[in-house]
């Protein structure tokens, strides 16, 4: 083999190496999910008035990492390549999937169906 087959051998190996590395894990799944349900309830109807929204708010506040810990532990399937993660959540009628590769998580849905879904869980 020559030398260039070799680096070219050894760049694959280290990108690989690298994506392997920086392979999102569940966690910041689920700091993705806390932040899509932080922004549901900051959308929340205006209808409700600002005590139920803000007795809501507290509740979550205290519990709601218990919540989505407890959901996303038991209704969560993440397949691993390796390379990159799919993370599925599902509960009831809402499914929630997202891609993972090097540090960043990328909703199959949008950023918005996402929030929604996220408000529909909880509410």
């Amino acid at each position: 083999m020559s030398n260039a087959g070799l680096a070219i051998v050894a760049v694959l190996l280290a990108a690989c190496a690298g994506l392997a590395w920086t392979n999102p894990t569940t966690k910041d799944y689920q700091a993705l999910l806390e932040g899509s349900l932080s922004r549901a309830l900051d959308q929340m109807d205006r209808t409700e008035t600002m005590r139920d929204r803000e007795v809501l708010r507290n509740l979550l506040r205290t519990r709601g990492h218990q919540v989505l810990d407890e959901l996303i532990r038991s209704n969560t399937v993440r397949r691993n390549f390796g390379l990159f993660s799919i993370f599925d959540t599902r509960v009831e009628d809402v499914r929630v999937r997202v891609v993972g590769i090097a540090n960043r998580l990328v909703p199959i849905d949008d950023v918005e169906v996402i929030t929604r879904k996220m408000g529909q869980l909880m509410l």
